[in-house]
C-alpha cells in the first residue's frame, strides 16, 4: 500500500487557503438559501451576505486567486444592485455554484502540480 506523499509548504499554504475560502463561501450559501426561504426579514440576510462575500474575497485576493475574488466580489456587487429579489437569487445561487466549482478545480490543480514536482 503506498504512502501518501508529503505537501511541499507552497502547496499546504494554497490548500489552506482554498479551505478557509471554502468555509466561509459555505457560509456566503447558508445565507443566500436561507433569504430564498425567507417570506418577511430577507435585508438582514442580505447585508450579512455582502459582507461574507467581500470577506471571501480579500481571502482569494490574499491567496493569489484573482478570479476567484471577483466572483466574490461579483456575488457582493450584486447584493446592492437594484431588481427584484428573485433575479438577485438567481445570480447569486449561480456564483455560488461558479465558485465552489472553481475552488474545486483549484485544489485540483493545486494537487496535480504537487504530484508533477515530485515526479521529476
Amino acid at each position: 500500500m503506498p504512502m501518501a506523499q508529503k505537501l511541499s509548504s507552497k502547496a499546504m499554504k494554497k490548500l489552506d487557503t482554498l479551505t478557509e475560502a471554502k468555509r466561509k463561501w459555505d457560509r456566503v450559501h447558508s445565507l443566500v438559501e436561507m433569504a430564498a426561504t425567507q417570506k418577511t426579514g430577507q435585508d438582514m440576510y442580505l447585508s450579512q451576505m455582502r459582507r461574507a462575500a467581500e470577506d471571501v474575497g480579500r481571502v482569494f485576493m490574499n491567496g493569489g486567486y484573482g478570479p476567484l475574488a471577483g466572483n466574490a466580489k461579483d456575488l457582493a456587487l450584486l447584493v446592492k444592485r437594484g431588481g427584484s429579489l428573485q433575479h438577485k437569487l438567481r445570480g447569486m445561487r449561480e456564483l455560488v455554484g461558479i465558485v465552489f466549482a472553481a475552488i474545486e478545480r483549484a485544489e485540483k490543480a493545486v494537487m496535480d502540480e504537487e504530484r508533477a514536482g515530485t515526479a521529476d
